[in-house]
């Protein structure tokens, strides 16, 4: 198909070529027969030519013969042909980038960011969640519908948004996918979710950790079969929260403000940092560091996530006099918006595992 588009493109090329030698030979013909003439060459016809069909008429060449007049009528008509031609030419490049733009067809350079996989309300719920925690985002969506409702809400600094199916995995690197710190998938289906993340682990040579929130929570083996880092239950989640909300509604209530970033000054939020080679609290008691955090940071150290016999495991609040703070470990910390910023200059790093 693009070889029969090519040859009628040329064959178009070859017929105004010849149309325009013809009338830059018939030019000089009947130009070269008056006594006066100005044009009287190919050089100077092709001058005359050009200068008109530009419309920048320098009037130093021009036809003094009644037939040399008529066809430099004819490229003078030709030239509104040509600049609606360039016009239309420069209007479609700039309609073709902005486009391409606003599709997210030129990708972006985020890293360590999240990739949400398939949007809903559920996704634009994580989204405002982890925006004010300083997260950027690339979201692929396959409705365009969806991106002229969403790309004016968001900064383009903060959200990238790519117009996609979800099973395109050569064009999801235009977010940079492999440069992630993880990817939610959150389409509508498990058993669509279940095979996006089989055939992803196949198409991706880096590896790429996946977070899935799954429907049916006896799924959640297969998906960490499959490779999953996190899988969770959405079933089982709504209903641990609408127990709490039942039972101990102030306690729920102060949970779900806790679980969620800390946006304004003063409020809470909880917290995890990476113990980095230079943080002051490494090799250090962990019930020191509690003291010295509540303190000098305004902080409070309710937990420590760390390695024991090879496994990751969380210690909330721990006791035991004797347990140090390793690299690598997480402090795990509530906090107010106010002391978070204290906090990501003590300790060198952002909040979170991103």
């Amino acid at each position: 198909m693009n070889l029969v588009k090519l040859l009628k493109t040329l064959g178009v090329v070859i017929v105004v070529l010849a149309i325009y030698l013809g009338l830059l030979a018939t030019l000089i013909h009947f130009e070269q027969a008056s006594d006066e003439p100005s044009i009287t060459n190919l050089g100077e016809a092709i001058w005359f030519s050009i200068v008109t069909m530009t419309t920048v008429g320098y009037g130093d060449m021009y036809p003094v013969t009644n037939q040399g007049k008529w066809i430099g009528y004819l490229f003078i008509i030709a030239s509104m042909g040509v600049l609606g031609l360039l016009i239309g030419r420069i209007s479609n490049m700039i309609n073709e980038v902005r486009e391409n733009h606003h599709l997210g067809y030129n990708g972006t350079s985020f890293t360590n960011h999240v990739v949400i996989i398939g949007w809903d309300r559920y996704a634009q719920t994580v989204l405002e969640q982890l925006l004010p925690a300083g997260v950027k985002i690339a979201i692929i969506l396959d409705q365009r519908s969806q991106i002229d409702l969403l790309a004016g809400g968001y900064e383009r600094s903060q959200v990238y948004f790519l117009l996609a199916d979800h099973h395109n995995f050569e064009l999801a690197r235009k977010a940079n996918i492999e440069a992630a710190s993880i990817v939610f998938v959150n389409l509508n289906d498990d058993t669509d979710k279940l095979v996006y993340l089989i055939n992803s682990k196949k198409f991706y040579h880096k590896p790429i950790s996946h977070a899935v929130v799954v429907n049916d929570h006896e799924l959640i083996p297969s998906f960490r079969s499959a490779g999953a880092d996190v899988v969770l239950s959405r079933d089982e989640i709504d209903a641990k929260l609408t127990a709490s909300f039942i039972f101990e509604p102030e306690v729920a209530k102060y949970t779900e403000e806790l679980i969620s970033s800390a946006s304004e000054e003063d409020s809470f939020d909880v917290q995890q940092y990476l113990v980095i080679a230079k943080n002051r609290f490494k090799d250090r008691y962990y019930l020191d560091a509690f003291f010295e955090i509540r303190k000098q940071l305004d902080a409070i150290l309710v937990g420590l996530a760390t390695t024991i016999n090879g496994e990751r495991v969380v210690l909330g609040n721990p006791d035991d006099p004797e347990l140090k703070i390793s690299e690598g470990d997480y402090l795990i910390l509530i906090t107010s918006g106010r002391a978070a910023k204290q906090l990501q200059r003590a300790f060198g790093v952002a909040e979170g595992s991103l």
